[in-house]
């Protein structure tokens, strides 16, 4: 289960911020890790920043919604996970490289379109569940069709789930159950 938003350690890592953002910048890259929290999150639009809402089966705008009362969320998770510093990220619609010289191996997973149907099927094929301490492998295998000029085309991924009971690598702290004080009591 995820960590509880309302915990001192869910306060204590909102102030250390957030950590980078798993990309692939190519077919034939691979991010993995250790799942130390997951989240879901409203999707923001990539170029204003607005919050995305589901009007009929289209992405809107919050700006440009017409009904808000009919008018959905559109909702991502944010899967983050621990795996070996690399010392780089990359950046923008085309992957510019970015150094990161304090890199600690975090990334957050956005999971969403075709990195959801990975884990999805993932999860499934190791009989596996959504938790903190699973292992997690994700390769970018090919790109499917380039519908929009503007942006990249979608990419398409291969994923392994490990469940935490048979992950090697897990680490004893991100199993642990919150010792939360409460700060009413």
């Amino acid at each position: 289960m995820a960590r509880d938003p309302f915990s001192t350690e869910a306060a204590e890592n909102f102030l250390e911020g957030s950590s980078t953002a798993g990309k692939w910048p190519k077919v034939g890259y691979v991010v993995e890790g250790t799942v130390t929290d997951y989240v879901m999150a409203q999707q923001t639009h990539y170029d204003s920043g607005e919050n995305l809402f589901w009007e009929g089966k289209r992405r809107v705008e919050e700006s440009k919604v017409e009904d808000k009362a009919k008018a959905e969320p559109v909702m991502q998770m944010l899967l983050t996970i621990q795996g070996e510093p690399t010392g780089e990220t990359w950046q923008g619609l085309f992957n510019e490289r970015v150094e990161l010289p304090d890199d600690d191996g975090a990334r957050t997973l956005y999971v969403k379109a075709g990195l959801h149907a990975a884990l999805k099927d993932a999860l499934r094929q190791s009989r596996g569940r959504l938790e903190v301490g699973a292992y997690v492998r994700v390769e970018r295998v090919k790109d499917g069709p380039k519908t929009d000029p503007k942006f990249a085309a979608p990419h398409r991924y291969n994923a392994v789930w490990t469940p935490a009971s048979k992950n090697p690598r897990k680490v004893e702290a991100f199993m642990a159950p919150a010792e939360d004080e409460s700060p009413f009591g």
